[in-house]
């Protein structure tokens, strides 16, 4: 009984619970840069991403500590617990969501006891990540805009060109992710381009040699040496 209740943190959510959410929450299309909500606002809807990613940035310097993608809900503790946004939720490229009020997103977790016992998984799922990357702060620069940079591809996001896989990501943004300042970014960005790991365009990065950028992931190679 135990082990069947453990086995319910996945999926998040079935195919039977997204037509049931359907049926209560609105779609919204956004276009990339499209600013759901904001840190710090009194907003209590929560929302269930159907197409595209949504970044989860906080600080008064912006710090990129999450990205959420199809089937994964943004913003849902708001409506559990009324309390501010401790972050905002921005487009990172074309979103199709539902947003769910409240009312409807608790009473639908009433209901679904499978479905809360998900989130509540998916929640310590989370924590562990961040956990995680406070651990890997002390990684060398270098190695974390490689390894930032592959998980984002991981995830889905990008598209293939003739240039390599096409990423939504400015060189901010990259800073923003890592936690690195856009100066020491620029050094390593600089570095991979010239051995052609990766190339860039107008708010635009196009991975080129995937390993080459999982070596230094991984610490066994160095590009700005």
């Amino acid at each position: 009984m135990v082990e069947q209740l453990q086995d319910q943190g996945h999926p998040l959510l079935t195919e039977e619970e997204m037509q049931h959410l359907a049926e209560v929450g609105q779609v919204l299309k956004r276009d990339e840069g499209h600013t759901f909500f904001r840190e710090g606002e009194e907003t209590d809807f929560a929302l269930l991403i159907k197409k595209g990613h949504i970044k989860v940035v906080l600080g008064t310097r912006p710090r990129i500590v999450a990205i959420r993608g199809p089937r994964e809900t943004v913003g849902e503790m708001a409506a559990v617990r009324p309390q501010p946004r401790t972050a905002s939720a921005i487009a990172m490229d074309t979103v199709e969501v539902l947003l769910l009020p409240a009312t409807a997103w608790l009473k639908f977790l009433y209901d679904n006891p499978r479905a809360m016992h998900a989130q509540l998984v998916a929640a310590d799922e989370r924590v562990s990540q961040a956990t995680n990357k406070v651990v890997e702060s002390d990684l060398a620069v270098e190695q974390k805009v490689a390894k930032a940079i592959l998980e984002l591809a991981g995830k889905g996001i990008g598209r293939s060109t003739d240039s390599g896989l096409a990423m939504p990501l400015s060189q901010q943004d990259v800073a923003a992710l890592t936690g690195a300042s856009v100066d020491s970014v620029k050094k390593i960005i600089r570095a991979l381009k010239e051995q052609k790991m990766i190339g860039t365009g107008r708010q635009v990065l196009y991975i080129r040699r995937n390993e080459a950028l999982a070596e230094i992931a991984e610490g066994n190679r160095t590009a700005t040496l």
